[in-house]
């Protein structure tokens, strides 16, 4: 056990130098953002980690633990930073436990001014496979990891023509023989219930591959073109190992998504954090068109090492 814990500290420690070498070496500044904050993210589905600063006369003023530092990076990029990454302890709560999911996990998220979607993406595969090499690992990847759109997953192993916002999406994948849906499944839970039942096996079966060019409905706060949100995830087997956008700039496309967001998270009873107004004024003063991802650190180690879960790499 005592050896078991410091084998992983060790291979925590060569996957982080590998990672800052993969940056290094592209002229990247490693950033450092505030983790107790008065937004921690924008999901409407995640929950978080309360806590309060007390001034001197003893007033409380409410913050969370951040799910990501995807606001105050960006706050970066308006000040002038053109390629930051940071590894960003994260905190994510109610229920966040499974092989894949811990509620304390570090997230490397960067940030490039003038890098293209697909360029992201090529990027992505380049440090995945250089943090394989780093650490020696026997992690089988494909010689190119395929690229799939999403619509396209759905043709493929739904049987489905995907449509934003379809109602019927429920009942379309009932008849194509999807066994975890219901009649009254809304368009985002049947979307999501059946890329766990058929798409992620399909991609199983392919060793990997990148998912890109989402529902506009399922944008967050990536650019929309042509009705396709330009954000991209890459799964190795079944695990999601990354999300990243070609960053939505406007601050009040940012203001309306934000506050739609909020309301849902009203409508379910959720706490509802603040908004960030000093992240809106930076998006007037001006963000360069840019690309950023968010990748699940704890998950890159735990394949590299060859492990089907979280818990014992995360100390």
């Amino acid at each position: 056990m005592k050896n078991d814990i410091v084998l992983g500290l060790k291979a925590r420690a060569r996957l982080k130098a590998a990672i800052r070498d993969f940056f290094a070496e592209r002229d990247y500044l490693e950033a450092d953002t505030p983790i107790a904050v008065t937004t921690p993210g924008i999901e409407v589905h995640l929950r978080y980690f309360k806590t309060a600063w007390v001034d001197h006369s003893g007033q409380a003023h409410p913050l969370y633990l951040r799910s990501s530092p995807e606001i105050h990076m960006k706050k970066l990029l308006a000040a002038g930073a053109d390629r930051i990454f940071q590894l960003a302890p994260c905190f994510r709560n109610w229920g966040e436990t499974s092989d894949w999911h811990h509620p304390e996990f570090t997230m490397l998220e960067w940030y490039e001014v003038g890098l293209s979607f697909h360029g992201l993406i090529d990027q992505t595969e380049a440090l995945i496979r250089s943090c394989r090499n780093a650490l020696g690992s026997h992690l089988k990847l494909p010689a190119k990891i395929e690229r799939i759109s999403v619509f396209e997953a759905f043709e493929r192993w739904v049987g489905v023509s995907l449509i934003d916002e379809d109602q019927a999406l429920a009942a379309k994948g009932i008849r194509a023989g999807a066994v975890s849906l219901r009649d009254d499944d809304d368009f985002e839970t049947a979307f999501f219930k059946l890329l766990l039942e058929r798409v992620e096996p399909g991609i199983e079966a392919l060793g990997a591959a990148v998912l890109y060019d989402y529902p506009e409905s399922q944008a967050a706060l990536a650019t929309v073109r042509d009705g396709t949100a330009k954000r991209f995830e890459i799964y190795i087997g079944r695990v999601e190992l990354c999300n990243g956008f070609e960053e939505l700039l406007d601050a009040d496309a940012n203001a309306a998504r934000i506050r739609s967001s909020l309301q849902r998270r009203a409508q379910l009873g959720y706490e509802v954090p603040e908004e960030d107004q000093a992240f809106y004024a930076a998006l007037r003063r001006g963000i360069p068109a840019c690309s950023g991802n968010a990748l699940g650190f704890d998950r890159l180690l735990a394949l590299l090492l060859g492990q089907n879960k979280l818990v014992s790499l995360i100390r």
